[in-house]
Formats: structure tokens, C-alpha cells, sequence
């Protein structure tokens, strides 16, 4: 019973050893989209990933809440545009109505939920009236663009219901085979961009897919570096890692000024 014991913690820690290798999406820009005329002032909003956390415990029953990380933005950088805490607003626009602000808030924050909120009052002030009655106000920056970024999703979901059984079985093969057995994965995930000009008016729509797959096993090589031993492991309860979204601002921003440029002007 002890030597099995034994084996099977050498199993384990065999399996925890592994390391884990990413195949993310590139997003190369072509190159071909140039400021044509005077150059836009464009605002940018969002771009931030998820962070889950256990929130509740009732029984058997654990709740986990996923919500925006406002540490760092998945865009570190830009070159033709700014980050909107970057600028400094000039009071607020009295000629745009309550409710087209109000729908464009909510627009946002139905897709990251509360959470959302702290990020979307940068771009819109909320003033109560008397009652419950509330009055919707769109800060007046000296820009001629939004463009908010959103992340997706905000746990981590498997491409298929196939991955997450083929996951499960290669999880077992791998114990036993001291990690040489590899685990195979692949998940979804995405990014929308919508480009508004600066009376709200929805420019495009973006949308890029940023899914991925990984294998894990002790020959594999940590990709990214620091995802080795078994280090970069999140499970459906977690949020995916932010450099799955990593290395898009430059095709962003390409994107961003040929919407402008075509259906921007029309």
C-alpha cells in the first residue's frame, strides 16, 4: 500500500511539473492605412481583461464573480490616439439628450456588467434628480472619437464540449505517464471595438478572435516564459490570461483610423 502510495504521488508531481506552452493569435498590420488630411483626436476606453474570484459559498453551491482588472490595459501603448484618464474633460455637453447617453452607458456596461461602471464614468457623469429620477450627462473631451474596447469572455470557456472531455482524459493520461502524455487545450476568446464619433454616433464595429490552444507535458517548452511548472493553470472558474490579448494595439489602431477614414466621413 505505500509503494502505491509513493507512485502515486510521484505521479503528481511528475503532472505538476509540466510546463505549458500558449498558441496565441498574431495580428500583423498591413501597412496600408495612412492619416490622410488632419489627424483625429481619438479617445480610447476599456481594453482591460478579467479577474475572477470565489465570492459566495452556500452548501455545496460557490459562486465566482469575474470582474475588470483595472491594473493594466491590454494596449500599453498608443500612437495615434490617448487613453481617456489621460485627458482632461472641459465640463459637460449640453446638446447631447440624456437618454442617447444613458443608452450608450448601458450599452457598455450590459456587455462587462457593474464592474464596468468606474471605467464608464470617465466618459459619463450621472446626476440625480429628485426621486429615483437620473440624468445622463456625456463629458466634453477635446476629441473627435471613441473607441471602446471590450475582452471576452470573462471565464475561461473551452472551444468545445469535445476539448473539455478530450481534457479530462488526457489530465488522467498524463498523471500516469509522469507528464510525457501531453494535455491538450483549446479556448475561446475575443475582442469587439466599437468606434463612436464624438456625438455618439456608432462609427463600426470591430471584432477579433483571439482563441487559443496549449499543450502542457514536462518536454514542452514554457510559453509564455513563466508559464512552467504547471505555473499558467486556470481552470473554468478563472479568467483567461491577459497576453492572450497581448500584441493587437497596432492593428487596433489601424483598424480604428481606416473605419474612420471610410465610414467616419461619409
Amino acid at each position: 500500500m505505500r509503494k502505491i502510495h509513493i507512485l502515486a504521488a510521484i505521479c503528481i508531481l511528475a503532472a505538476i511539473s509540466c510546463n505549458r506552452h500558449f498558441y496565441v493569435k498574431e495580428f500583423p498590420v498591413t501597412g496600408q492605412t495612412a492619416v490622410v488630411g488632419k489627424k483625429p483626436k481619438i479617445a480610447y476606453l476599456g481594453f482591460r481583461t478579467y479577474s475572477a474570484k470565489l465570492t459566495s459559498v452556500s452548501g455545496r453551491r460557490s459562486t465566482y464573480t469575474a470582474e475588470l482588472n483595472y491594473k493594466n490595459r491590454t494596449i500599453p501603448k498608443l500612437e495615434n490616439g490617448v487613453f481617456i484618464d489621460q485627458l482632461k474633460n472641459e465640463g459637460v455637453r449640453t446638446d447631447i439628450p440624456s437618454e442617447k447617453v444613458a443608452a450608450f452607458a448601458f450599452e457598455y456596461l450590459n456587455l462587462v456588467k457593474s464592474s464596468g461602471a468606474f471605467e464608464i464614468s470617465q466618459l459619463v457623469e450621472v446626476e440625480k434628480k429628485e426621486g429615483s429620477q437620473f440624468v445622463y450627462k456625456l463629458k466634453n473631451y477635446p476629441v473627435d472619437y471613441y473607441v471602446i474596447g471590450i475582452h471576452g469572455p470573462a471565464f475561461v470557456k473551452d472551444a468545445h464540449i469535445g476539448i473539455s472531455l478530450g481534457k479530462v482524459f488526457s489530465v488522467l493520461f498524463s498523471i500516469v505517464s509522469f507528464g510525457l502524455f501531453p494535455i491538450y487545450s483549446s479556448e475561446l476568446a475575443n475582442t469587439e471595438v466599437r468606434v463612436y464619433d464624438k456625438n455618439l454616433k456608432l462609427v463600426n464595429r470591430l471584432e477579433y478572435d483571439n482563441s487559443y490552444t496549449s499543450v502542457s507535458a514536462v518536454w514542452a517548452s514554457a510559453s509564455p516564459d513563466h508559464c512552467h511548472s504547471f505555473k499558467c493553470n486556470r481552470g473554468n472558474f478563472d479568467s483567461p490570461y491577459e497576453f492572450v490579448y497581448d500584441g493587437m494595439g497596432p492593428k487596433i489602431e489601424e483598424d480604428v483610423l481606416h473605419s474612420i477614414q471610410t465610414k467616419g466621413s461619409n
